[in-house]
């Protein structure tokens, strides 16, 4: 397999970590605090590096159904990001309003499911069929 791809399945589980302690923590203290703001930051930093890395190292262009899909699990979890950076600049470390609370939770949850699991069965359905039609 290809040395990019396999640098890109590694980040992306570095990206799943940050973002699930990111998020856990606020949905656990419905708070916004610095940890939570650097994780978020650190998991958008490695979904960003793993896309690039899948892109680059399979070199089947930008649109596909599997890069669609990561997509729009990243500007997901790049509007959670910023919109949870811009209550943490405007009310700094008091409660989360209830919108914000759900939206970050569907967000993590769509990326999980979209990015992380279809993503990877996606991945995984394409290796294989290649590899069993050689």
């Amino acid at each position: 397999m290809n040395p990019i791809v396999i640098s890109g399945t590694i980040i992306v589980h570095l990206a799943l970590i940050c973002y699930g302690i990111g998020i856990v923590n606020e949905q656990i203290r419905h708070r916004v605090t610095r940890f939570v703001l650097v994780f978020l930051a650190l998991g958008l930093l490695f979904d960003l590096v793993a896309t690039v890395c899948m892109i680059v190292g399979t070199g089947r262009g930008l649109i596909t159904k599997h890069s669609l899909l990561g997509f729009s699990c990243l500007l997901a979890m790049a509007v959670d990001s910023i919109l949870v950076l811009r209550h943490y600049l405007k009310y700094g470390t008091q409660p989360v309003p209830r919108i914000l609370h759900l939206y970050s939770r569907y967000a993590y949850i769509w990326w999980v499911a979209g990015a992380y699991v279809t993503g990877g069965l996606l991945a995984f359905l394409s290796i294989s069929t290649r590899l069993l039609g050689e």
